[in-house]
């Protein structure tokens, strides 16, 4: 069959997503930060030689995706926004949302990515955020003594959301962030095994005691032995809650 008879017909882009792709690079190639501003609707009609509708529809995609807010008054118009990581971990949990995931798919990432940030993290983390730790490893202990393990699964993971705060590499922090909202999600599903939540839980409370103080004193050896062999038992476990439901992955809700 020849290059002319299996080709495929292009999809035509409506004009209001071509305006759209054009906009993002203008915004990425003007460098244009949060508060800068996009030029009004009459002089993007008269750049684009398109109607206010279809500009309109174009700036509508813009601020669902977060790179603008609109402002009212006569001097409304399109402001740049930051574009928030919530914003784009749900946008990422929309694409996994019909996806049959396991704990083994998280943890071939997640083993490795947490001990690179654990090493990004020395010396990085604030007091305000030492608190939050050290106030997270207290909620969970709470929880392990009243017996809400399912709870302490979950509140547990803050603990490396925290860490991801003090990350300086912005694809690393969005790929662990990621990774643990998909570890909240499907760890109440996954295991109905109150022994194995009982001491499990028990072990991310002493693993996060020791990587707090390990942080505290800024050892990056002992920091990165120690987060390494917390993984190690972390994966081990989740390898056995999908051993307890016969590997059947699950979908994946959100909220």
């Amino acid at each position: 069959m020849s290059l002319l008879q299996r080709r495929k017909p292009f999809q035509k882009l409506k004009l209001s997503d071509q305006i759209l792709a054009d906009l993002h690079q203008w915004i990425a190639r003007e460098n244009l930060q949060p508060g800068d501003r996009l030029p009004n609707e009459k002089q993007l009609m008269q750049h684009y030689g398109c109607a206010k509708g279809t500009i309109r529809e174009a700036l509508k995609a813009l601020e669902i995706q977060g790179f603008i807010k609109m402002q009212t008054g006569p001097n409304g118009g399109a402001e740049i926004q930051p574009v928030s990581l919530d914003r784009v971990l749900e946008q990422l949990r929309a694409f996994v949302h019909f996806q049959t995931i396991t704990f083994q798919h998280i943890y071939d990432l997640r083993a490795d990515l947490e001990v690179r940030l654990a090493d990004n993290v020395v010396g990085r983390i604030s007091e305000e955020q030492f608190g939050r730790l050290q106030a997270n490893i207290e909620e969970c202990d709470k929880l392990q003594k009243s017996g809400d393990y399912a709870m302490g699964r979950r509140v547990e993971i803050g603990f490396h959301d925290i860490l991801t705060e003090a990350c300086d590499n912005p694809i690393l922090t969005v790929t662990c962030r990621f990774l643990n909202d998909l570890l909240r999600d499907l760890v109440s599903m996954r295991t109905n095994n109150y022994a194995e939540h009982r001491n499990f839980g028990q072990h991310n409370i002493d693993s996060h005691r020791t990587l707090l103080k390990l942080l505290r004193d800024g050892d990056r050896q002992k920091v990165l032995a120690a987060m390494k062999e917390h993984m190690c038992e972390v994966e081990a476990y989740m390898r056995r809650a999908d051993d307890q439901l016969g590997s059947q992955p699950r979908r994946l809700r959100r909220g």
